[in-house]
């Protein structure tokens, strides 16, 4: 599935996701995973699909400008240091990950994969919800992931890339 953009690119794109994720966050963070259809995320999608295949060097050393300013902005509201990464999964690729150094959010960018969300053992056992979640990425989505978790990408029918932002904890 491919994403067609219809909705506001560019600045005002990144201004409306920018607060529709720190929105979500504000009632989610640290607490449970939550999966958030934020405005603005064509802005994006049109950013990462502009950025070099993964796996091939960039045309310039340079960190592409609005990968610089998505996590700038998203840290200056946050309140925290914002880290982008991404990760290319092929046909029938599967991919693991954990939470327990930083939040996540998972931008799927092309394409779509299964994803399956577990608590790892919780220090309290009430501190995070003790059920498993099971769900489908799409372009267009932005699922958080709070401390604690770890998460398994898989059932890649096409082609999928996923940006992730990390976002760390300020160290004042």
């Amino acid at each position: 599935m491919d994403f067609e953009s219809t909705s506001v690119t560019g600045r005002a794109g990144l201004d409306l996701f920018v607060r529709d994720v720190a929105l979500c966050l504000s009632v989610n963070r640290d607490r449970t995973p939550a999966l958030v259809w934020p405005e603005g995320i064509e802005a994006v999608v049109a950013a990462a699909r502009e950025a070099p295949p993964l796996g091939m060097p960039p045309s310039s050393p340079e960190v592409p400008p609005e990968a610089t300013e998505l996590t700038a902005r998203l840290g200056i509201l946050l309140g925290c240091t914002v880290v982008s990464s991404s990760v290319a999964l092929a046909l029938g690729a599967r991919h693991t990950g954990t939470t327990t150094e930083t939040d996540l959010v998972l931008l799927p960018v092309h394409g779509s994969c299964g994803g399956r969300v577990e608590p790892t053992r919780p220090q309290h056992p009430t501190a995070h919800p003790q059920h498993t979640l099971e769900l489908r990425l799409r372009v267009g989505e932005a699922l958080y992931l709070p401390r604690g978790y770890t998460y398994t990408l898989n059932d890649v029918h096409t082609p999928c890339t996923l940006q992730i932002l990390a976002l760390h904890p300020p160290t004042w």
